[in-house]
């Protein structure tokens, strides 16, 4: 099987006027949508005929997102929002629901990493790491997905990362929280299977590409000195980053009409043409696309002794 291209710039099978009406009347929110990411997925999602709650600090932040997104002619209403208060996510997802009806599609978009050694944050900082970039994620999909189970379609988007894969210094709650994710993304795609829903309802991890925002520039000055090799690491890093955020906002159109459904439960990387990967089929992508774990002799994930007990029977 050959290797996907790999884009830095949206191509022919993401593009808009593939998608354009794909997505039409049906209701999406998207987190984090005041810039950058977020608002490339907000806009990629309105040329999709997507009517848009979008989630962000304050309203105020978000009033560029909503002039982009009303100018392709759909509803766009915005939302002041503490994704890691349960209370204030489940008032705000009360008021869409009042807005705009039942939710079609989700983007868990927000995020932030620190970029702080785990010996140089407390506790809690080390937790406001988690909440924002899991438990938020998790409490917005607790919001949506019994409205998705009870008219058997929607589909939930999480924007995850390279992170959540790999060991990264000075990233230690946002790849923590972010490896759950893409683990939480397939594990609630394996229960949506078990009850019999296949892929009516799918999800998705995503890597948005090496796009350059705030979580990737340089580290606090009190961490450069003390680390003052990986600080310049960090920021050679930064400057590696050429992906355009459209990519993602595209990617995330595509796979919220459907057509990328042999990624559903999946983690997938936006830079990646997604053309050949899902024309791979769900049988040529078993065991690729997911968080697993080899162990030196191809031993099994389980020690064997369950396996053992299986093949027995």
């Amino acid at each position: 099987m050959s290797k996907p291209s790999l884009h830095t710039e949206v191509y022919e099978a993401i593009a808009p006027e593939k998608l354009k009406g794909k997505n039409q009347n049906k209701v999406a929110v998207v987190t984090g949508a005041a810039r950058g990411i977020g608002q490339a997925i907000a806009e990629a999602l309105a040329k999709t005929g997507a009517n848009l709650a979008i989630l962000d600090f304050d309203v105020e932040r978000q009033a560029e997102t909503v002039e982009q997104c009303q100018s392709h002619g759909v509803k766009v209403v915005p939302y002041a929002c503490d994704i890691t208060n349960e209370e204030a996510i489940e008032s705000v997802f009360s008021q869409i629901k009042s807005e705009f009806g039942s939710v079609d599609i989700l983007v868990n978009n927000a995020g932030r990493n620190f970029r702080r050694p785990m010996a140089m944050e407390t506790f809690q900082q080390y937790w406001k790491g988690i909440e924002v970039n899991l438990k938020g994620a998790m409490c917005c999909i607790f919001q949506v997905l019994p409205s998705m189970r009870e008219r058997r379609q929607g589909c939930i988007i999480n924007i995850a990362s390279r992170g959540g894969t790999i060991s990264m210094p000075f990233a230690g709650a946002y790849s923590t929280a972010k490896a759950g994710l893409i683990r939480a993304t397939a594990c609630l795609q394996a229960e949506l299977a078990v009850d019999g829903f296949g892929t009516d309802i799918h999800l998705y991890a995503l890597h948005p590409g090496a796009v350059k925002t705030s979580m990737t520039l340089p580290v606090d000055q009190d961490v450069a000195e003390k680390y003052p090799a990986m600080a310049a690491k960090w920021k050679s890093f930064h400057g590696l980053f050429k992906v355009q955020p459209a990519v993602c906002g595209q990617t995330c159109a595509f796979l919220s009409t459907g057509q990328g459904k042999a990624l559903a439960g999946k983690y997938f990387d936006c830079e990646q043409d997604i053309t050949p990967v899902i024309g791979a089929g769900v049988e040529g992508l078993s065991d690729l696309y997911e968080l697993k774990v080899d162990f030196l002799g191809g031993l099994p994930n389980d020690g064997g002794t369950a396996l053992a007990v299986i093949e027995q029977k």
